[in-house]
């Protein structure tokens, strides 16, 4: 302001709603070791372990598993597998592919209809198999983890 004083900040309106707990000052005014060690007792005795069951038969109709496709394949994205007629696929190709807002879901639909032997709708214009960029290798990496590869 004028007289060189700095002006207050601005108040933000009331946020009761927001959480404080990232403020050191604002929790030790109302927390302390033993308090904490209470709540983390009450906490500890309402805690219920739940036995784990096991994972339900998925139904027949669920359409193509891209994980089971990944780990049935071995071959690296970009190797030609599957013979493609490219006339004028590249403008398709990318047009068709921007309509699924995941690699994961144009994969599956490229499965569903018939893919890898047939793409009709161009989503795998280098016959690799993997349509829109789909890469199998994160799940290939997932399950060589889990079998300590």
């Amino acid at each position: 302001d004028e007289d060189g004083a700095a002006a207050a900040p601005p108040r933000l309106g009331d946020n009761r709603g927001i959480s404080d707990e990232q403020d050191f000052e604002a929790v030790a005014e109302r927390e302390t070791i033993e308090s904490d060690a209470e709540r983390l007792e009450r906490m500890q005795a309402q805690r219920v372990e739940i036995e784990p069951t096991a994972v339900p038969d998925r139904p027949g109709a669920t359409g193509p598993n891209i994980i089971e496709y990944a780990l049935a394949t071995s071959h690296p994205v970009g190797e030609q597998r599957y013979r493609r007629l490219n006339f004028a696929a590249g403008a398709r190709h990318e047009r068709n592919c921007r309509a699924y807002r995941s690699d994961d879901l144009a994969q599956e639909a490229f499965l569903a209809a018939g893919g890898p032997e047939r793409d009709r709708q161009a989503l795998d214009p280098d016959g690799d198999g993997y349509a829109c960029g789909w890469d199998p290798t994160p799940y290939r990496d997932a399950a060589a983890a889990a079998r300590g590869q």
